[in-house]
């Protein structure tokens, strides 16, 4: 083995020294040549790669900025947005109450009794258990449930469904009671209910019968009679209505029609 390797370094030698030194000046160079040039291209790589590396980077940072930002701009835009809704809503409320304000102050002094006075709206009522002796006056509404012995005089609806013994007065009037001796007053409505016996006179513009009555009924506008009703008196009305089954004994007369009889006739 020694002496294949010795043959081959004094090979070596021996082409060494036979060959021209141009010749291996330029194999050296461009052995050196190629080499600096892969050494060139491998750098040139390796600093492509790092400024992509670099550049990805610089991008994931950017895009994780927009999205920690943007979650905040919505939230101030969500917020600003639910501020003004609510503020919103606030004044709408504010002037709704201020318009209904002045709607209850301008309805107020509108509701009157037929003699101007001013209407309340409270209702009074009087209880089943409850027994009243005199006069009763209100600016409201009365419900009768009990018993009331003397006049009754209401600017509001009146209601009797107990006892009574005195006359009453009032813009509308139902009477549902058993018995009622007095004389029935309204500018308005006037209805008996069925079951209803009423000892007295009954005036009013509007009215409808379906109990019974012992009296005389004036009544400015229209009447109904049902079919239930019972009347023993004058009927004068601006015009009647009797049902089928209504018995009447006493003098119907359409006084306040709109129709001048005597005129037709001469």
């Amino acid at each position: 083995m020694g002496f294949f390797k010795d043959f081959k370094e004094d090979l070596s030698q021996a082409v060494n020294e036979l060959l021209p030194e141009d010749v291996l000046a330029g194999e050296t160079e461009g052995n050196t040549t190629k080499e600096k040039d892969e050494a060139a291209k491998e750098q040139e790589t390796s600093e492509t790669l790092q400024a992509d590396a670099l550049e990805e980077k610089e991008t994931k940072k950017t895009q994780t900025e927009i999205e920690d930002t943007q979650p905040e701009e919505d939230n101030v835009d969500k917020e600003l947005l639910e501020a003004l809704l609510t503020s919103d809503v606030d004044l709408l409320k504010e002037e709704k109450q201020l318009v209904d304000e002045e709607q209850t102050m301008d309805e107020k002094p509108n509701k009157s009794g037929n003699d101007g006075t001013d209407v309340s709206d409270e209702v009074t009522v009087i209880a089943k258990s409850t027994i009243l002796t005199g006069n009763i006056t209100t600016d409201g509404s009365l419900e009768v449930i009990g018993t009331i012995k003397g006049d009754i005089d209401c600017k509001g609806k009146l209601s009797i469904i107990g006892t009574v013994n005195g006359n009453c007065s009032a813009p509308d009037v139902y009477i549902g009671a058993k018995r009622f001796e007095g004389t029935v007053t309204s500018e308005g409505n006037v209805r008996i209910g069925l079951g209803t016996v009423i000892i007295g006179d009954i005036l009013g513009t509007a009215g409808f019968i379906a109990g019974a009555v012992k009296g005389d009924i004036d009544i400015t506008g229209p009447i109904v009679i049902d079919s239930s009703a019972i009347i023993k008196g004058n009927i004068k009305a601006a015009s009647i209505q009797i049902n089928n089954g209504a018995v009447i004994e006493g003098y119907c007369s359409l006084s306040y029609a709109a129709v001048n009889i005597d005129n037709i006739f001469e």
